[in-house]
Parts: C-alpha cells; structure tokens; sequence
C-alpha cells in the first residue's frame, strides 16, 4: 500500500503530465496543497521532495516550487514501467470505464472553459503527431480522457480518475497494440476522440455521452474480435 506522500506525489505528478502544471509554472504553496487536497504540510513537502529526485520540479528560494521543463516523454519515464495487461482485463476496466465516463463527459459539456477545451484540444494535436511518427500515442489519448475528468469541475470524478491513472495507461496501451494490427485504427480512433470533443465544445451533454460510448464500446469489440 503506498504512502499518503506517495498517492500526493503521484497525483501532482499526473497533473504535471496532463498540462495543468506546465512548464515553468509555479505550484501552489505547501499550505494551499495541504488544504486543496487534505493533508498535512508535512505530506506535502514529502511529496514535493520525491518530485524534486525525480527532476520534476525545482525549488527556489523566497519564490516556490517550479515544474521543471522537461519534455512530456521525459515525465511519463519517471512512471514505473508498464507491464502489459491481459485482454480480460481492459475488458473489465472498460466495463468501468462506461460508467464513469459517460457522466465525466455529460458534465465535461456542461460545465467546460475555455481553458478547458485547450487543453483537450492539445491532447488531440498529440494524437495526431503520434500518427505521422507511427508511435502508439497512448500517452495523448491518457491526457485526453483525464482533460476531460479536469473539465467536468467534479473534484471526487477527477480524484477517481487519477486514480485509476496507471491502469488506464496500461489498457490504452494494450488496447492500441491490439487495434493497430488493423490499417486505419489510428485514424478512427482519432475521430471517434474528435467527436467527443465537438460535442463537449458544443456544450451538448447528450452527444457527448453518446460519442464517448461508442468509442469505448468500439474500442471493447476490437478487443475481443
């Protein structure tokens, strides 16, 4: 079981990664950490402090804490390293999936800024650059689904995301290796992204519901084909 420092750490660690702390930013204060996410100072600096071994942020004296510039490939290789996750899994976590992101995305179109739609609209500019350099861009549709979570203003939604952050990737993952034996899936799987994302821009809570399950209804049945 991990450590309350830990779960804190890995969790400004994701918001690092999905773009909510960029590069150069300064974190919140210790004291505003503490009691955004009901810890100690003490927790905090503990997390702050594993973040700092990792090279993820610097401390400057009178000034805070900064998220280091580092590139996005560089802070998902502090991750631990992925193993692969078995069919009958992403299966199951796909069942999950459609519970909890059918109501993440409803709110998500509900409820989205501006600043919100940046920055899914920059998870979707990262899916399409992994197409022209063939990677698999699990990384993106990761940051995607959790930009989505971040906009839908649910601090609990967003909590549970987080965390399920490290299964998720590991499926998405899987999902791709799987899906892109078949010419054309990266294509598709970037419109079905695209779709959903019209939907929550148009503020259309329905559509969006409608689009994110059938993406992850179509992901399922590629499964198991």
């Amino acid at each position: 079981m991990k450590k309350t420092y830990e779960e804190v750490a890995d969790y400004l660690k994701n918001q690092i990664l999905t773009g909510v702390y960029k590069p150069g930013d300064r974190l919140p204060s210790i004291r505003e950490l503490g009691e955004t996410l009901g810890v100690g100072q003490s927790t905090v600096r503990e997390a702050i402090s594993a973040l700092k071994t990792l090279g993820l942020v610097t401390m400057r004296q009178g000034e805070g804490t900064f998220v280091t510039r580092l590139e996005p490939e560089e802070v998902w290789a502090s991750f631990e390293p992925i193993r692969p996750m078995s069919t009958e899994d992403v299966i199951s976590l796909l069942e999950v999936r459609k519970i909890i992101e059918a109501g993440i995305v409803r709110l998500a179109a509900e409820r989205r800024s501006d600043e919100d739609l940046r920055l899914i609209e920059r998870s979707l500019d990262d899916m399409a650059a992994a197409i022209k350099t063939k990677s698999l861009g699990e990384k993106a549709d990761w940051a995607f689904h959790y930009a989505l979570a971040v906009a839908s203003h649910n601090p609990i939604l967003t909590s549970i995301m987080q965390s399920l952050a490290e299964t998720i990737s590991k499926s998405l993952a899987a999902a791709r290796v799987k899906m892109y034996q078949e010419k054309k899936s990266a294509e598709r799987l970037l419109a079905e992204h695209r779709a959903i994302y019209t939907a929550v821009a148009e503020k259309d809570p329905g559509k969006a519901e409608e689009a994110m399950l059938a993406h992850l209804r179509g992901v399922e049945q590629a499964m198991l084909a």
